[in-house]
């Protein structure tokens, strides 16, 4: 899979040249409906969007995973997602995102194991990726 920024890895952005939406979500509970599984998510971070105008934190977005996946997010835990504008909308209107091999997810590290020794510098560079992102886009 791929290695997380906070392990050092991969700067998405060098992944994903058309990261067009970035948020930062909290997932409330997921659903499982025939062929996907649906995740609801509050967004608790908007970070770069380019179709959906409206999105604001706090605002609920729904991401779609296929049966056939093995991805799973947590209810309750925080995500960063970056990937392709939502191509579908949900029952309000609001895009709805698919998570395919074009989307990066990666699980936010907490607070008390960011200020562990052994993970801060990993979170500072996360840190500074989020905000770089947040102001630039994908800049590669």
């Amino acid at each position: 899979g791929l290695r997380p920024v906070t392990a050092g890895g991969t700067n998405p952005c060098s992944l994903l040249l058309n990261a067009l939406v970035g948020f930062q979500v909290k997932v409330l509970r997921e659903d499982g409906r025939a062929a996907f599984r649906l995740f609801e998510t509050r967004i608790t971070q908007v970070l770069h969007f380019t179709k959906d105008t409206k999105a604001t934190v706090r605002q609920t977005r729904n991401f779609l995973v296929r049966a056939s996946c093995r991805l799973r997010l947590e209810p309750g835990k925080e995500y960063l997602i970056m990937g392709l504008d939502g191509a579908t909308f949900d029952l309000k209107g609001d895009p709805q995102y698919l998570l395919d091999s074009n989307t990066w997810v990666e699980e936010m590290p907490s607070e008390r194991l960011c200020q562990s020794t052994r993970h801060r510098a990993a979170c500072a560079q996360l840190s500074d990726f989020l905000q770089e992102y947040g102001t630039q886009g994908c800049q590669v």
